[in-house]
């Protein structure tokens, strides 16, 4: 499939107006200021590397979701996205509005609630207007540490994880596939659907040529592709529709405000060296040239791979032979 590059803004927004018309409409928690017109956005985390969010900007992209976080898959592990405060920071200052997420493995109360407070610690310096999302996924997999959690249960952790954020002032939003709302296969979308729903679907066929998005349960947001191509950002991108905007941008609820971060910072990482073996904790891990560099290899959870360095930027060194390549950090297990 072709990427989806921005042009035009006047473009987007004709599309954009299109779609309103069939935008599925549900009562949720909303920000004051929110209105019934809808927007073209993105949603970035470390993979898309070091953002020209002033290109981003210039594109007509309106929002964007930036992942604060993620827990491990198998260790439980919280840690913080390494580009989180520069892509909250740039995306503020250019004018884009902002939302975020947080990839979750939570598997008790408690553990949610961490998250959310994780998230709004963060936030709070930030201008935050969209809303901050619930991301919780690879729970089919049997090795993963959240497999196993029947529905209902599942459901309870996402509601703990939004009702700590609204005390902390923000709207809440829960992100799923299809496939895993649908007949609340996987959730139990009775109480979901009393929040924002973020619906994952990529058609062969992506938005605007498939205008409308082809999960049918009540959403108000639409990621339409994982392959879209915007300016200022190297690679692939999740792109999204949302079906509301907001008449304003909120302030930050911490007025002292972000230190600010350094690009230069995030180019050059330090790396702490250690000797140790490591083992993927994913399927089909890449190992790149550089971080988010060309791809010379995937190995799979059980083979050995020798670690000699690991990142402020969230990525390991390791050798093949004897040369140094990379890998995310976490999506690797310490073996020895």
């Amino acid at each position: 499939m072709k990427h989806i590059t921005i042009k035009l803004k006047a473009l987007i927004m004709a599309l954009a107006t299109a779609l309103s018309i069939i935008a599925p409409q549900i009562t949720a928690y909303a920000a004051p200021n929110e209105v019934p017109v809808p927007s073209i956005g993105i949603d970035v985390s470390a993979w898309q590397g070091l953002i020209n969010w002033d290109m981003v900007a210039a594109s007509g992209v309106q929002f964007a979701m930036v992942r604060l976080g993620y827990r491990s898959l198998t260790t439980g592990i919280l840690s913080e996205d390494t580009y989180a405060r520069y892509n909250l920071q740039e995306a503020n200052r250019v004018g884009i509005k902002v939302g975020a997420y947080v990839f979750s493995t939570a598997i008790t109360p408690e553990e949610a609630t961490e998250e959310a407070i994780f998230a709004a610690n963060i936030l709070d310096k930030y201008k935050i207007t969209f809303p901050v999302v619930y991301d919780c996924e690879g729970y089919k997999k049997a090795t993963n540490r959240h497999a196993g959690l029947d529905k209902t249960y599942r459901t309870t952790l996402a509601v703990i994880f939004f009702n700590n954020l609204i005390v902390r002032g923000y709207t809440p939003m829960f992100y799923s596939s299809k496939n895993d709302m649908e007949s609340s296969a996987y959730w139990d979308m009775n109480i979901l659907n009393n929040f924002k729903v973020w619906a994952a679907v990529w058609p062969a066929n992506p938005f605007p040529i498939t205008p409308a998005c082809p999960y049918t349960g009540p959403h108000v947001m639409w990621q339409y592709t994982d392959k879209g191509a915007v300016p200022g950002i190297n690679g692939a991108v999740d792109m999204d529709v949302s079906y509301f905007n907001y008449d304003a941008v909120a302030d930050a609820k911490d007025p002292t405000g972000a230190p600010y971060i350094d690009a230069a910072s995030l180019l050059q990482p330090q790396y702490t060296a250690v000797n140790e073996v490591v083992t993927p904790n994913v399927a089909d891990l890449k190992i790149r040239t550089q971080p988010n560099g060309a791809i010379v290899a995937a190995v799979n959870p059980g083979i050995p791979i020798m670690r000699v360095g690991i990142g402020s930027n969230g990525w390991s060194q390791v050798l093949l032979g004897d040369q140094v390549y990379y890998m995310y950090t976490a999506y690797l297990t310490k073996v020895l």
